[in-house]
């Protein structure tokens, strides 16, 4: 496949086969994915990559964010779409590795009342870390695909950070999402695309 078919052919996955990925396999990826573009070239990022028995032990955490996320979810999305998603989070589809992605935690105040650029600069570690974090996500969605494994970016488990940090026991970072990734066992359609989103100008 090349870049444009990796890309055109990624979907979010929801059912993983009963099967081991090779850790060389994985290895790779990851190690490839941190050559991802990243604010100021700081690289705030850390990966855990998790299975066996804390994997498992995070399920609780999943199904108490699912329980949140659903109240957003019945607002946005068809009663059947709502239901499979609240029974993906029940084992996260069977994934044997959780990729869950930091980092670092900052603390600031913000108001209603500041203009766009003084709120950016309140922002700016967070922001551009966040970025860096997603560029990095995006890198590893799609090295997946390509040594044909499949994933799924989740954010809902935000809902559950704190439960979740306990768990993992980490105290001086910031969940930005997790990944649940593993041979698919599914061929999800490709969704629609929505609307106009390019605008030419000058052209």
């Amino acid at each position: 496949m090349n870049l444009t078919e990796i890309v055109r052919g990624r979907r979010s996955i929801r059912k993983y086969q009963d099967r081991e990925i090779p850790q060389d396999v994985l290895n790779e990826i990851l190690e490839d994915a941190l050559w991802a573009p990243s604010g100021t070239n700081r690289q705030n990022w850390h990966i855990y990559v998790v299975r066996g028995e804390k994997k498992e032990n995070l399920f609780k955490s999943m199904i108490q964010a699912s329980q949140v996320l659903k109240r957003r979810l019945d607002q946005l999305l068809p009663e059947k779409a709502v239901k499979a998603t609240m029974n993906f989070f029940k084992s996260l589809g069977g994934a044997p590795v959780l990729l869950m992605i930091y980092m670092p935690k900052y603390t600031y105040d913000i108001n209603k009342d500041m203009s766009l650029s003084e709120r950016y600069s309140v922002e700016y570690d967070r922001f551009t870390n966040a970025l860096s974090a997603s560029a990095l996500i995006q890198n590893i969605l799609l090295l997946a695909k390509e040594k044909g494994l499949g994933t799924c970016w989740l954010t809902g488990p935000k809902y559950a950070e704190d439960a979740i940090n306990e768990e993992m026991g980490i105290t001086d970072k910031e969940m930005v999402s997790v990944v649940t990734i593993g041979y698919p066992s599914e061929e999800p359609r490709a969704p629609r695309r929505k609307g106009e989103k390019i605008e030419w100008i000058g052209y």
